[in-house]
């Protein structure tokens, strides 16, 4: 039996759907419909898989101009990310996937998935590695050749910490709600964040606790999302990460408070009238230890809310494939919800051309201000262009 065949026929389609990345929703059906649209076991690379294990990934590059109150403060070309992606089948039930990603031409390289899955039941996997955590759907599905904006959005980056993967433990599966919906969870021990994310910046910044590769405090954290989508196209989702980011016990005895990072977060997706809604938002709680109190956030929290229409599918007759997308995307960043100021707010314009559905040109201009803790404003615009391709 070749190795397509194998999987439908063991059910490695129901975690995952093989390949059905970018399909339009008319041509996805229940039975090959991802977990989570854009997630590991959803590239398009996998289309192509034959034998035991495949490799595929994305490049991404950037041109940017950006002014800060009317003065150029960049104008540069950047070599973005270069991430390979590689899966294989071991067996009926056993399954491995991986991403490595080179950003910034390789300044930076970091493993975010390495996982093994035990397929047990359509409801019941299990799963241990590199895990990239159900924190929001964003984090699961942020690739850039899938995303419609050059830039990730703000609450995903700097307050959730996307991307974050973390060595752990867990579960995932999916239950079938009617003849066209289902429940889908992912739950997860992990090590958590340290405490980074208030000892590397002049302030709490959550994605400084991100790489605690080796459990700092001995004391995992809990990471689950659970989305309900009562039929394809629509999606609500749930996520919560919490647990102890500082070392509150050494050789078995008390030396600290044991202090908390909780971070919750909904998300959305929906197809309403040929426009694609989607949107992220929530809320990290922060155990400030007291010396630093009123000086750190205790609080902080965003959302994210775009719509993006596609339109011009086989205007161009040389290129059957191709469409062009519109749309724009409101992003509201609060790194300290109880002060008046260190927030950013931010409109982004979108434009977007699709020779293929894995290959997209960028064309974006953002508008925004953001204040500092004095509530000092200050205002800046961006003119960026990117172009991102799967292979």
């Amino acid at each position: 039996m070749s190795g397509v065949s194998r999987i439908v026929a063991t059910g490695f389609v129901f975690l995952g759907g093989w390949a059905t990345t970018l399909q339009s929703q008319e041509d996805t059906t229940e039975v090959d419909r991802p977990m989570v649209r854009g997630d590991m076991y959803d590239k398009p690379y996998l289309a192509q898989l034959a034998g035991r294990t495949a490799v595929g990934g994305y490049v991404e590059f950037h041109a940017r101009y950006a002014r800060v109150d009317g003065v150029k403060e960049e104008f540069t070309f950047l070599a973005k990310r270069f991430n390979l992606f590689f899966a294989s089948q071991i067996s009926d039930f056993i399954r491995f996937a991986a991403e490595l990603e080179f950003e910034d031409a390789a300044e930076e390289i970091n493993l975010e998935f390495a996982a093994v899955d035990f397929l047990i039941a359509r409801a019941l996997a299990f799963r241990a590695g590199v895990i990239l955590v159900p924190l929001g759907k964003f984090n699961l599905s942020h690739d850039s050749p899938l995303n419609e904006f050059t830039d990730r959005p703000l609450v995903s980056t700097r307050v959730f910490g996307v991307t974050v993967w973390e060595p752990g433990i867990g579960a995932l599966g999916i239950f079938p709600v009617g003849s066209a919906g289902r429940i889908t969870y992912q739950i997860y021990a992990v090590n958590g964040f340290d405490d980074g994310l208030i000892t590397e910046s002049d302030g709490t910044r959550i994605p400084e606790g991100r790489r605690n590769f080796e459990d700092n405090n001995n004391s995992p954290s809990l990471v689950g999302r659970v989305a309900w989508s009562p039929r394809i196209g629509i999606e609500l989702g749930a996520s919560l990460h919490t647990g102890p980011y500082n070392v509150f016990q050494q050789d078995g005895q008390e030396i600290d408070q044991k202090r908390n990072l909780t971070i919750w977060v909904v998300d959305f997706e929906a197809d309403f009238r040929g426009i694609r809604w989607e949107g992220e938002g929530g809320q990290a709680n922060i155990d400030v230890p007291a010396s630093l109190l009123g000086i750190y956030a205790e609080r902080q929290q965003g959302f994210y809310f775009q719509g993006m229409w596609d339109f011009g599918r086989q205007w161009i007759r040389t290129m059957p494939k191709s469409f062009f997308s519109a749309g724009a995307r409101v992003d509201v960043l609060d790194l300290d919800a109880d002060i008046s100021g260190d927030n950013v707010k931010q409109i982004s314009l979108g434009f977007n051309f699709r020779p293929t559905g894995e290959t997209v040109f960028k064309f974006n201009y953002v508008r925004g201000r953001a204040r500092d803790r004095f509530n000092n404003p200050s205002d800046f615009a961006d003119f960026l262009f990117s172009v991102a391709t799967y292979f």
